[in-house]
């Protein structure tokens, strides 16, 4: 009990240092940046994690200018401030790997630019010939040998609430996993064995530190 309080205690203080001005000329290349997207499916997305992150992004500097590269339709690299905008309330969160040198860095985004032109992955499904914004990251991170969040099921990401379910209608003819099924209710076992990486896993994982976010602090 004693030593869950002081974890407790340790990580409200750590939370209470986190710079809440997110300053562009602090980004370093291959930093993590998170926000809440206001489309349709990010509305979805911050219901099924229980989590305000619906979008996550790398950052690129090219001189002073910093861009994003991320998964969207299609993957693209965006300047900082167009992308800041999007995200509700400006608000962004920014995570760091604090064990990667300039070159390993350099590396990531690399990695993540080989996608560049790919199709967005509107059906979260297996493979990376369509690639979704958090499964590009973890692409690019593992290009250098660093494995980054976790993937969960997708029955563990409240498939069977009212809004997932309203989206669902709309797209489960066209999912690669409902092939030949001949009813949403017939294909939602093949639907709940996906195996996603959600942007909160990657907030959540321990490798990777906060360094700057201006959302409240209870929603880091």
């Amino acid at each position: 009990m004693l030593l869950a309080l002081l974890a407790a205690l340790t990580a409200a203080a750590s939370q209470a240092r986190v710079p809440t001005l997110v300053d562009p000329a602090a980004l370093q290349t291959a930093d993590i940046v998170l926000h809440t997207s206001r489309t349709a499916q990010a509305r979805v997305v911050v219901l099924a994690t229980a989590s305000p992150y619906a979008h996550v992004g790398l950052i690129e500097r090219a001189g002073d200018r910093v861009y994003v590269v991320e998964a969207v339709q299609p993957v693209q690299r965006t300047p900082w401030a167009a992308w800041r905008e999007r995200g509700l309330g400006g608000r962004v969160t920014v995570l760091r790997h604090r064990g990667l040198d300039d070159a390993r860095r350099t590396a990531v985004i690399t990695a993540a630019k080989r996608h560049l032109g790919r199709p967005y992955d509107l059906y979260f499904a297996p493979g990376d010939d369509r690639i979704y914004c958090s499964e590009l990251v973890r692409l690019a991170y593992a290009a250098v040998g660093v494995e980054l969040g976790e993937s969960t099921p997708a029955a563990a990401l409240g498939l069977h609430t009212a809004p997932v379910q309203a989206l669902l209608r709309r797209r489960w003819r066209a999912h690669p996993s409902c092939a030949g099924a001949p009813t949403l209710a017939a294909c939602m076992p093949a639907l709940e064995r996906l195996e996603i990486v959600t942007p909160v896993s990657l907030r959540r994982d321990r490798q990777l530190t906060l360094v700057a976010s201006d959302y409240p602090a209870a929603l880091r």
